[in-house]
């Protein structure tokens, strides 16, 4: 029987058109696999609902006018029921359209109000499985502090930072620069806690950048990280997919011009998601394996082993680790539940195809749902049972 597929993206976070071509390279997939029918399930920035088959196609949201475009799409309602979710269209001329069954979610969000955990929640809710990480491992890895407190207690070394919230940067400026420019000597790092794509994240020089750092961080989030420049630094990827048996994939040195890797540079540049998603005649700015001794690499492949199982992930994650290529001294600086692109790239270079990845994927979203399910959900039904 054919199954439906919910690929769910877009949303009201600053990393929405990042989810969009994300979820391109998902559709990519699925037309190799006919046992399998790929919905399109997009938010607008406003946290607007629409599906429909046209926006499968990056040519939609490239065209311009896609707000107005978008009305024959929209979807009035949900409903849950039978294991599965339903997306009920909105009337057109007074004509009820058909509800649509989704039988499990793939949700390719990145940032808040998706890989965050919110989403996770609706899809338990409806009792759907889903792909990917559960919502307390999803909004765990969307707070790097939490995260790192329990990569930390899995013996996992984490880049250290210093905590500056905006609350406190408000109530006494002065005092918030001042607690912060006495952690690390001057060049440091200053970036959201739980935002990721390298948006707002700033290498700072003196006092006055330190300030106008904070100014745009708080912007985007309520708590700022702080965090020293490692001398030498080299950053590898390792991305991990399973749920009781993993598999990693080889590791992964993106090549960037600037302090650290940019927005631009992860996106845009040739090499970068963008680029990936056109097609195969891109070329990668990535080295794969990345350049480390044997003994460093299969270092951050246990490494990323032990982080995904501290904050108890399933499906797909990337470990994002800092080294420094004169001592090889490493730190895992973040996790990411919903790597962009999937990382199909550094999968495919570990001998695992687009197809295949979606394969493993949607069985692994099968495998957590069934082990869940099986769990016994304890009430207090008798307290309104008849007397």
């Amino acid at each position: 029987m054919l199954k439906h597929i919910g690929v769910f993206f877009g949303s009201r976070s600053p990393e929405h058109d990042i989810s969009i071509l994300t979820a391109m390279r998902v559709f990519e997939g699925f037309r190799e696999l006919p046992e399998y029918r790929a919905v399109p399930v997009y938010i607008n920035k406003k946290g607007e609902w629409f599906s429909g088959a046209a926006l499968a196609d990056v040519s939609f949201f490239q065209a311009g006018r896609v707000e107005e475009n978008l009305k024959p799409y929209a979807v009035e309602a949900l409903s849950f029921g039978d294991g599965a979710l339903f997306l009920h269209p909105r009337r057109r001329f007074f004509k009820k359209g058909k509800p649509l069954r989704l039988d499990l979610a793939f949700p390719c969000f990145h940032g808040s109000f998706g890989e965050d955990g919110t989403i996770q929640g609706l899809f338990e809710m409806a009792g759907v499985p889903y792909v990917g990480c559960g919502v307390r491992a999803s909004a765990v890895a969307m707070s790097k502090i939490d995260a790192r407190r329990l990569f930390r207690e899995a013996g996992v070394a984490s880049v250290p930072a210093f905590e500056v919230t905006r609350e406190a940067f408000k109530k006494d400026r002065a005092a918030a620069l001042a607690e912060a420019e006495k952690k690390f000597p001057f060049p440091f790092f200053v970036k959201p806690n739980a935002l990721g794509s390298s948006i707002a994240v700033s290498r700072v020089a003196d006092a006055k950048e330190l300030e106008w750092a904070l100014e745009i961080v708080f912007q985007f989030d309520t708590i700022a990280l702080v965090e020293p420049a490692i001398p030498n630094i080299k950053e590898v990827n390792v991305a991990v997919i399973g749920h009781r048996e993993l598999v990693v994939s080889e590791t992964e040195e993106p090549r960037f011009e600037a302090a650290f890797q940019t927005f631009e540079e992860k996106y845009v540049t040739k090499g970068g998601t963008i680029a990936q998603s056109g097609g195969k005649k891109s070329k990668s700015r990535s080295r794969i394996p990345a350049d480390l001794p044997t003994a460093v690499a299969d270092q951050l492949k246990g490494a990323a082993v032990r982080a995904f199982r501290a904050i108890g992930a399933s499906g797909i994650s990337r470990f994002d680790f800092m080294v420094n290529a004169e001592t090889n001294e490493w730190y895992l600086g973040e996790a990411n539940t919903l790597p962009g692109s999937l990382q199909v790239h550094l999968w495919v270079a570990s001998g695992v195809s687009l197809p295949q990845l979606l394969v493993k994927l949607i069985g692994y979203a099968d495998e957590r749902h069934a082990e869940e399910a099986g769990l016994l959900r304890p009430g207090a039904d008798r307290l309104l049972a008849p007397a």
